[in-house]
């Protein structure tokens, strides 16, 4: 309520001056950094008005229908993207099928994203063209992603020398922020501050190369540390509340729940820091399901350990592949039958774990090419084709969301996977898969298969008599 307040005394203003112009561990307790000690250098930006009409052309916000708690999305959206193939990347058509499917909200959004080198490649060049055509969409809540798609820091994009690293937030990056907070504050809830800081890594000094991954576009001789990291974002977090109170800052995904993403990268942000300036937890997991529990009860200690219980997990990307000759992450083997049953055995596994929000990576998948190892992620391809993946996400989503409670009854990668979920409607619905048999729960009466047929129907059958576990998950009504 305050940004619309806001907005609409800003056009008002706007209005009126116009016409009188005519114009897998046990992580280590981390100290938290006292909020004092964090201090931001003096802004002394571009003014705001100089540059483009913050919110002409804009959706009036009032008008915004959105949910208010998130709990199923999709990632990496290619808006505008018309190289990928046949698939429709218009946002119309994009926001069509995102309502149709049942979504609530959408992260990474590449060239409509409040990127940096989007928004302004380079000094004083401002783009906003594309994020103006999606981030005021009134149904689906954005998660924008600022500074960088990987290796955020608050130099500018366009400063190639390591002499000029930045590691605290100068005047180009609190001008960068002021612009983007001043148009899009109205429409945007959530920040997320940087993605896989993680791999930050790669810039310490005397570390190997990132093996198979982007190499920092600038590196400092002394490296980025994540206590260099934790400062920073305690810095553009600060900097994004004292101008729009109503801000909820998400951290920057973690790569991963390894020993060093968990005990060196988050441990060493929050000792850069503190704790006080996220409000949501989140990570990404890519490998088999299988070790999932295991790694999520990781976080999970370090969350209870570091006093970091009080804030929501998100879990912004979780994906597997249907290519059966890439096998980087999974290798089930993988076919697009095990990753319909992956929408099921990894996002009903993270609601059983706690997490508040599932994002499946991705929505438009990328070409079905032998060089390219993030091939066939996609629900959609990038012919838009519609994979039984496809179907999966639209089934999860009509008979779990919203949901009220997720039970784990039983998380066994070797046994049975049980879960009860209520939906916010008082439903019930039972996800089971794995080996073994499992005993007809009380009150249902329905079961049918998450893997679809070939026209994307589910075969809704009455319930047997004992349910026989198979590695694709069955839904019961």
């Amino acid at each position: 309520m305050l940004k619309r307040i806001a907005l609409i005394l800003t056009v008002l203003c706007a209005v009126t001056l116009a016409c009188s112009q005519s114009a897998m561990m046990t992580p280590v307790p981390t100290q938290l950094l006292p909020a004092s000690t964090i201090t931001l250098s003096p802004l002394s930006p571009t003014p705001i008005q100089s540059l483009p009409n913050p919110t002409q052309g804009l959706q009036n916000p009032v008008l915004l229908a959105r949910p208010d708690k998130p709990q199923i999305g999709l990632n990496f959206i290619r808006f505008f993207m018309e190289d990928v193939g046949g698939a429709d990347v218009r946002p119309e058509a994009i926001f069509a099928d995102f309502q149709s499917l049942g979504i609530h909200t959408y992260r990474q959004l590449v060239l409509a994203d409040l990127l940096w080198n989007v928004v302004e490649p380079q000094d004083d060049q401002w783009d906003f063209a594309s994020a103006d055509a999606v981030l005021a969409n009134p149904g689906f809540e954005p998660i924008v992603t600022l500074f960088a798609m990987q290796y955020a820091s608050p130099t500018p994009p366009w400063v190639k020398d390591p002499n000029q690293f930045e590691k605290t937030l100068g005047p180009e990056a609190q001008e960068y922020l002021a612009a983007i907070i001043e148009r899009y504050g109205p429409y945007v809830k959530y920040w997320e501050l940087g993605n896989e800081m993680n791999h930050w890594r790669a810039a310490d000094p005397g570390e190997e190369p990132r093996p198979g991954g982007n190499q920092p576009p600038v590196v400092p001789a002394d490296g980025f540390s994540p206590q260099d990291q934790g400062l920073f974002l305690a810095q553009a977090a600060a900097f994004i509340r004292e101008r729009d109170p109503d801000a909820v800052i998400v951290m920057p995904g973690m790569g991963g729940l390894d020993e060093y993403t968990l005990n060196n990268w988050f441990a060493g942000v929050i000792e850069g820091g503190g704790a006080d300036w996220f409000d949501i937890v989140n990570y990404h997991f890519y490998p088999s399901w299988e070790i999932y529990g295991r790694q999520r009860a990781a976080l999970q200690t370090f969350i209870d350990q570091n006093g970091l219980s009080n804030k929501p997990v998100w879990l912004t990307e979780t994906g597997s592949t249907a290519s059966p000759t890439l096998t980087e992450r999974t290798a089930y083997p993988n076919s697009p039958e095990s990753q319909a049953a992956d929408i099921f055995r990894r996002i009903v596994q993270a609601y059983g774990a706690g997490d508040a929000l599932a994002m499946w990576h991705t929505y438009i998948g990328s070409p079905d090419n032998p060089t390219n190892n993030w091939r066939l992620y996609g629900i959609i391809s990038d012919e838009g084709e519609l994979y039984p993946s496809y179907y999966a996400f639209k089934l999860l989503v009509q008979e779990l969301i919203p949901f009220g409670q997720v039970e784990t009854l039983s998380n066994d990668p070797r046994g049975v996977n049980a879960y009860r979920i209520t939906t916010d409607a008082g439903e019930t619905r039972y996800v089971l898969w794995g080996r073994g048999t499992y005993p007809v729960p009380a009150g249902m009466m329905q079961i049918t298969s998450v893997i679809s047929n070939p026209d994307g129907s589910f075969d809704w059958q009455a319930v047997p008599a004992q349910i026989e576990l198979s590695p694709s998950p069955v839904l019961l009504k």
